[in-house]
């Protein structure tokens, strides 16, 4: 936490400065952006790869690539979909008649991109253990990396043009305050564990 000094006074003086939580709305909002950026770098690798005709090889900078997307994904399923599952749904059921009901499917949904991951990181470690040839291990990444960056981004569009159109309009100040807050909490937690 900062602490601001005015000008002819002491830090003992000073008194620390309140933290604003961010806007959740716009928090998830960003979080997304840069899963469809990770997602639009490993889509371009895979289609590489493809019109490669699946070389049985992976290039030093294509094995980065496959890491970094999957450390970006791995958080917007271990964090990301929590915040959602754990503060941001809950309360967006509210605001809509049978909310509950309406919304499982992201829930659900959420399910099925952690098993599509699964199958995405088993794949990476196939490669990284040379479990599998090389011809049907890059075969492999392109299946299973299509199938997580088309349904992530699919899951995305439809939280960005329906569900986040209804919160920015539906939410007092104070409940977005207090979702910041409650969200803060929750990455902190899952970063520390």
């Amino acid at each position: 936490m900062q602490v601001l000094v005015a000008e002819g006074t002491s830090t003992q003086d000073a008194q620390p400065e309140a933290v604003t939580p961010q806007n959740p709305i716009l928090q998830l909002l960003a979080e997304h952006a840069a899963f469809r950026a990770i997602c639009d770098e490993l889509q371009t690798l895979l289609e590489r790869l493809v019109r490669d005709e699946y070389r049985a090889s992976i290039e030093t900078r294509d094995y980065a690539l496959l890491l970094k997307s999957r450390e970006t994904i791995r958080e917007h399923l271990n964090i990301h979909l929590v915040k959602e599952e754990e503060v941001f749904f809950p309360r967006l059921e509210k605001l809509v008649p049978q909310g509950r009901v309406k919304f499982l499917f992201l829930n659900y949904d959420h399910e099925f991109l952690r098993d599509y991951f699964e199958d995405f990181c088993r794949t990476i470690s196939n490669f990284e253990n040379d479990l599998a040839p090389m011809h049907r291990t890059v075969h492999q990444i392109v299946e299973t990396g299509q199938k997580i960056v088309h349904n992530l981004l699919q899951h995305i569009l439809a939280e960005d043009t329906v569900y986040f159109e209804l919160a920015q309009i539906g939410f007092e100040q104070s409940e977005l305050d207090a979702m910041g807050r409650e969200m803060d909490e929750i990455e902190r937690k899952l970063k520390e564990a």
